[in-house]
């Protein structure tokens, strides 16, 4: 079938002939490289791509980029074609035509790697696709089982997390034209549960690239660990047709380099990559404020709410749920400096506060006196109740923690639960702090 069977890369078997091809010196000691890697490299430098790896190599441990050699701030330290790139546009022509609208990059290139790895040898990307995850190598909560998942059902991650299940799963259905009509290039039928990997391994290593406007999967870029201080990004230069990355600060020969994956909190860390960070300053928590059922200005509320482009969340069965959620961050001190809190949080908790037609009216401005402290005392028991939750959550945990097997995943899910949970707290103990101080002073 034309254009069905990409160019066959020759595996070279023998670690020398390797070491020679890539030129390892002192600097990159062949200890620091396993078989796989070193064909990657070996690849890499075969197409072309001297500069994706000839600053940086794999640390002892097979995990991040290393200097090479001492780098300065500003200097380019990877540059990776736009050729050697994975991109959805890199599907056959044959697939393409077959894919609804719907379907997501996210979705697209997994099809393409699922393809790409039936061709094995075969593929172009044959030396970049060996060093991928493998199965169960990839701790995202999208793979996470009913026990574990029951750890975080205090935040919101459970809930996304089973929507991106769904999504998932969607996306799976939405390729049944392709994956049927095209078994016998898949080697047969392609399960669920081997789409699933492949979307959440390029959900945990494709980038979203400021001037490439496609998603893409970049060779050995996404060897990099992610550093929340770091301000080194991948940018794409179209003028010479490649993503680059440059040096957000000097490092030191060995010392390893890290790049940021964006403003990311633990639980976008843990559904998007399967992994979380100590004392995360992005971390943030959702609260939920709605309007009682049993309210006799519900229906008044609701068409303020509507007015002022406040659109409250829809029940499965159709209906108005009367409520919203809102994203908190940490409130630096009880005095408020640091991160305010949302606007639209305050004029729901006015309206929900509300108990006439008049007092409606003004619910977008801050109130006076009592009905600006009733506001503020209704948020903040929605905050306590939070806190207690989390705090009874993160004590649960310790029972888990104690009846798992070491080194086990079930006690990673555990340490990335107490991270998720303990930064939502921290989160939620400083909006406290600072609502208590303004319910002083209102």
């Amino acid at each position: 079938m034309k254009g069905m069977m990409a160019l066959p890369w020759t595996r070279r078997r023998r670690h020398q002939r390797l070491v020679s091809e890539i030129g390892v010196g002192a600097d990159s000691s062949p200890e620091n490289f396993d078989d796989k890697e070193l064909e990657l490299v070996s690849w890499l430098k075969i197409r072309g791509e001297h500069d994706a790896c000839s600053l940086l190599k794999t640390g002892p441990d097979k995990r991040g980029l290393f200097a090479v050699r001492d780098i300065k701030a500003g200097e380019c330290i990877l540059r990776v074609s736009r050729d050697t790139m994975m991109t959805a546009d890199r599907l056959p022509l044959e697939f393409q035509q077959l894919l609804s609208s719907g379907v997501s990059e996210w979705a697209q290139l997994a099809l393409l790697l699922l393809f790409e790895k039936r061709a094995g040898e075969a593929s172009i990307w044959a030396p970049y696709i060996s060093c991928l995850p493998r199965w169960g190598t990839i701790h995202s909560t999208a793979f996470w089982r009913k026990e574990e998942l029951a750890m975080i059902q205090e935040s919101s991650l459970s809930y996304e997390t089973m929507s991106r299940r769904a999504a998932i799963r969607e996306e799976f259905n939405e390729m049944q034209p392709i994956f049927q009509r095209y078994e016998h290039v898949f080697g047969g039928p392609v399960s669920y549960a081997s789409f699933k990997h492949a979307y959440v391994t390029v959900c945990s290593r494709a980038w979203r690239i400021d001037g490439l406007e496609k998603l893409a999967m970049v060779p050995f870029a996404d060897f990099m660990n992610h550093d929340w201080s770091s301000n080194a990004m991948l940018t794409y230069d179209t003028d010479n047709g490649s993503t680059e990355l440059f040096a957000d600060k000097n490092y030191a020969a060995g010392e390893q380099v890290t790049i940021s994956f964006g403003p990311l909190c633990n639980a976008s860390l843990a559904l998007d990559f399967g992994f979380t960070v100590p004392y995360n300053p992005w971390d943030k928590v959702q609260l939920w404020l709605g309007i009682s059922r049993r309210d006799s200005l519900r229906k008044e509320k609701l068409q303020y709410l509507h007015a002022h482009e406040m659109l409250t969340l829809t029940n499965p069965d159709g209906s108005d749920s009367g409520g919203m959620s809102f994203t908190l961050r940490e409130v630096c001190d009880s005095a408020g400096n640091g991160r305010e809190l949302p606007g639209p949080l305050f004029t729901m908790a006015r309206v929900v506060c509300a108990t006439s037609s008049e007092a409606l009216l003004s619910c977008d401005k801050k109130q006076d006196g009592l009905k600006e402290t009733d506001a503020l005392a209704l948020i903040l028991t929605c905050v306590e109740t939070r806190i207690q939750q989390h705090f009874e959550a993160i004590l649960a945990l310790q029972s888990c923690r104690s009846q798992a097997p070491a080194e086990s995943t079930t006690l990673l899910c555990v340490e990335m639960a107490e991270a998720i949970l303990g930064g939502e707290l921290r989160v939620l103990r400083s909006v406290s702090a600072w609502l208590k101080h303004q319910c002083v002073v209102a």
